[in-house]
């Protein structure tokens, strides 16, 4: 078969290079000049690596995405990085058992409960029957309220905003299962990575056509017309689903209508480049548990990966999850740094003083919204329009979003695709 795919993210070149190896015929387009999607990178001049726009790890259970790298013979490092959460203006690691058991913020009573609460559902394999209660609900139940008003809730709310009550207790389950100690990340950048797998997909007889805009899909009964483009057999569409009812305007309503029904935020990202660290305890992650707090989480990247490849600069990444209306989305880079200085002077008060530069990146759709039973609202591969299918982010439910459910997306709408009369 003649296939193209919309989208050369991790779904698209998985796919791709899935496809290619079962002897079809594929061709990528991808309107950015660069692979990735999502996990794009870029680099500064000074810098050996590369570095993510919107921030990135693995953990070491992400079988699928560990898989290919293995595949593909791609270096991958593997650390324990040290996660905090900022609580009453103080920081707290809170990434293991321990930690946990010894907050200081709760009584001993209140910190069994809560580390009883959190293992019943990392070790519950059964995900199905959460989806129907919502984490705001139950959690304050489970854990008790004390627990769940200072620690998760304001992660909730900063994440999710007015859609805080609606998150279903699936979608917390599937945070607090997957979650490792150890994360891994790919060596020079995911940049580097999907850079390395879109050159396998070439040199096994893909075609990739960068800065490819996509105007219009029209579906036949034996071919799909991409205009300019050409004609396929087949159409693989990786892009978020609002994107996909604007190139394909022959969607019936009814499904146009359950495709607007899913909801989702975009995200707004600055990273600071700083000659000294912002963070005094070497903190990778930090968790902002304050409702009123400008950001979600600061994550300095060279905490986790050497500083070396960064030419000895301290990265670190101010992040926001936000409905796309908001104000930030059009603020500046220095202009949002002003809104943070406030938080970030108390955490570091010198932190300015070794300031190389700050860089915003924003996107408007980075998070899907799951709420109760969301199982039955995951749109099917099979869309109305013959021979064009659909894999996003949305799809990959109970999961969350991340490169390691884009990997096995691609593969599973590489089956799907070929196994489909």
């Amino acid at each position: 078969m003649n296939i193209a795919i919309i989208g050369a993210g991790f779904t698209g070149l998985t796919a791709a290079y899935d496809l290619l190896k079962k002897g079809h015929t594929v061709t990528v387009f991808e309107r950015d000049s660069k692979p990735g999607g999502l996990a794009i990178g870029y680099k500064e001049k000074e810098w050996g690596w590369t570095l993510e726009a919107f921030y990135h790890h693995w953990f070491t259970n992400d079988k699928a995405v560990l898989d290919l790298a293995k595949e593909l013979n791609y270096p991958v490092i593997i650390k324990r990085p040290k996660t905090s959460s900022l609580i009453d203006n103080e920081i707290f690691q809170l990434d293991s058992p321990t930690t946990i058991l010894t907050f200081p913020k709760l009584s001993l009573f209140e910190r069994i409960r809560m580390a009883g609460a959190l293992a019943l559902l990392r070790y519950n394999p059964y995900w199905k029957p959460l989806e129907k209660y919502t984490a705001a609900s139950i959690l304050p139940k489970a854990m008790g309220e004390k627990p769940y008003r200072i620690l998760w809730e304001p992660l909730l709310r900063n994440k999710f905003g007015s859609f805080t009550p609606d998150i279903s207790l699936a979608w917390f389950w599937a945070r607090v299962t997957k979650r490792t100690p150890s994360l891994a990340y790919p060596e020079g950048g995911f940049l580097r990575f999907v850079e390395a797998l879109a050159h396998t997909v070439e040199k096994n007889g893909g075609k990739i056509i960068y800065n490819a805009d996509i105007e219009q899909l029209t579906s036949g009964d034996e071919k799909v017309d991409l205009g300019k483009h050409g004609t396929f057999d087949k159409v693989i569409v990786t892009l978020p689903s609002f994107a996909f009812l604007k190139i394909a305007p022959s969607l019936p309503d009814d499904y146009k209508k359950s495709l607007i029904k899913l909801q989702g935020i975009g995200a707004v990202v600055v990273v600071m480049r700083l000659k000294e660290p912002f963070f005094a305890d070497n903190t990778y992650w930090l968790n902002v548990c304050d409702t009123k707090a400008p950001v979600l989480a600061i994550v300095e990247h060279t905490n986790f990966m050497d500083k070396k490849h960064y030419n000895n600069e301290h990265l670190i990444y101010l992040g926001n999850y936000l409905p796309k209306e908001h104000k930030y989305f059009s603020l500046t880079a220095e202009e949002l740094l002003k809104e943070f200085d406030p938080l970030l002077s108390k955490i570091n008060p010198t932190y300015k003083k070794s300031l190389i530069g700050v860089t915003k990146f924003s996107v408007p759709f980075a998070q899907p919204i799951i709420p109760i039973n969301y199982s039955k609202d995951v749109p099917s591969f099979d869309t109305p329009l013959p021979n064009v299918y659909l894999a996003n982010m949305q799809q990959v439910y109970p999961w969350d979003r991340g490169t390691n459910y884009a990997v096995e997306l691609g593969e599973k709408i590489s089956h799907h695709i070929t196994e489909t009369p």
